[in-house]
């Protein structure tokens, strides 16, 4: 059976922690590297949280593409951040709700207004 017919990842209902709209978080994001790790923090509200998928083309997934777990953040300054979220992301609630266990909500490209963004 291939990869993309067995893999876990890509059950419609895997579960993820859902953060609601105006929950202050701090999402912490690594990238090891060889010798070393790029840490990067990133602090704000919570505006929505989605699954998405890339326009990766090589991709072995559901539908021939890579679903991505987005958390979108606004800055305090006002700045609106799009994380995708992995295995190497702590996300902190800082004020505000806890998230909680539930499935990514799938967005479309023709649906998410900062599809020009990414």
């Amino acid at each position: 059976m291939h990869e993309s017919e067995t893999s876990t990842s890509l059950d419609d209902d895997q579960q993820t922690l859902l953060y609601q709209p105006g929950t202050r978080v701090r999402v912490t994001q690594q990238i090891p590297r060889r010798t070393d790790t790029l840490v990067t923090v990133t602090e704000g509200k919570v505006v929505r949280q989605e699954r998405q998928k890339s326009g990766s083309w090589y991709a072995r997934n559901k539908n021939a593409k890579v679903w991505l777990d987005r958390l979108i953040l606004e800055k305090p300054d006002g700045e609106i951040s799009i994380l995708n979220l992995d295995e190497y992301s702590v996300v902190q609630v800082l004020e505000g709700p806890e998230g909680l266990r539930a499935s990514s909500p799938l967005m479309t490209t023709s649906q998410d207004p900062t599809a020009g963004v990414t």
